[in-house]
């Protein structure tokens, strides 16, 4: 039932007092009145129309309470957690980011132990450094050999092997090219710039020809010496490449041989057969690491034998071009001395 209809007139609230007075006062009823006293229900409802009229009804669909008893709009409140969520998800990735990293610094600082080192070898043939080959070769392949796994997967390891140290042989014999290119292109430059100062020197005669002669013999001398430097590369990268093929056939076969044992020893201790089975994986272990010692120790000669010829050609090199440079140097002494007689 309407309120207007228990009794008559409606007499009560801040509207029936206001008309009161407005009545009484002869005043409009748009002006605050002396003495109107609002009552708190109508001044909080007021508050909250202002409050509701000054946001933007489009981004407001809804009013919700938190502990607080605040009122925020729904849309509000949805942008604050999607905005806390993704500050949260950020600092945990970047967390991640950072232990990760750490993590493999860590592994990269830490040197294997000699634990590690003859469990590698009498399972896998390796020698658990991911640069260097069993003879101190830069290793272009990455050893992933697993000795729990199939020969198959041996097969297939091998393979993507081999197409590594393929590409990377290539890799080197195009820097090696592109190297003479730019030595001899920097060479010819240098004789430019080596003629424009004879020419800004304003040298005549004999010290002209004897200023040109020296360009020439520099220009020479480098293109001679990229020469070499490429021989030299292409030389280094076939070296590198029949090391790194020999140490993937080594650590197939010494892997295939321990999935072998392994999975004749699955079978033994499937019978009962224990010490049988340990029998052969301690027996295909003792193999590996046997060979895998051998074949380190035979790689470390042939690598120094192989330092030790290039150190020795290069000191030749180097003495005959230092005898070379000083008969020049005599006989020049000797040109000027006679011109200064005459």
């Amino acid at each position: 039932m309407s309120r207007t209809r228990k009794g008559g007139k409606f007499k009560q609230g801040p509207f029936a007092k206001t008309f009161k007075i407005g009545v009484a006062m002869k005043s409009p009823f748009n002006v605050v009145v002396a003495g109107e006293n609002t009552s708190p229900e109508a001044a909080a409802k007021a508050a909250e129309d202002n409050a509701k009229a000054s946001l933007d009804d489009k981004a407001i669909v809804d009013t919700i309470d938190d502990k607080r008893q605040e009122k925020f709009g729904r849309a509000e409140v949805d942008a604050y957690f999607q905005r806390k969520k993704l500050a949260e998800d950020q600092e945990a990735a970047k967390k991640a980011a950072d232990d990760a990293a750490a993590a493999a610094a860590a592994d990269e600082d830490k040197e294997p132990t000699e634990e590690e080192k003859a469990e590698a070898a009498a399972t896998t043939g390796g020698d658990l450094d991911p640069d260097k080959t069993k003879g101190g070769a830069e290793q272009t392949y990455t050893d992933d050999f697993d000795p729990e796994g199939t020969k198959k997967d041996v097969r297939k390891e091998k393979r993507e092997n081999k197409k590594e140290i393929r590409d990377a042989k290539k890799d080197a014999k195009k820097d090696a090219r592109q190297n003479k290119k730019d030595a001899k292109k920097d060479a010819k430059d240098a004789f430019k710039d080596a003629k424009q100062a004879i020419k800004d020197a304003g040298l005549k005669g004999s010290e002209k020809r004897a200023a040109k002669k020296d360009a020439r013999q520099d220009k020479r001398a480098a293109k001679k010496d990229a020469r070499k430097d490429k021989t030299s590369a292409k030389k280094d990268a076939r070296t590198t490449a029949r090391a790194n093929k020999k140490d993937n056939r080594q650590q197939a076969k010494a892997t295939k041989r321990t999935v072998k044992a392994n999975k004749k020893a699955t079978k033994l201790t499937a019978k009962g057969k224990t010490d049988k089975a340990n029998k052969k994986l301690q027996k295909a272990a003792d193999k590996n690491t046997k060979k895998t010692t051998k074949q380190t120790a035979k790689a470390t000669k042939k690598a120094n034998k192989v330092t030790a010829k290039a150190t020795k050609k290069a000191n030749k090199v180097a003495a005959k071009a230092t005898k070379k440079a000083a008969k020049q140097d005599k006989k020049a002494k000797r040109k000027a001395k006679r011109k200064g007689k005459k």
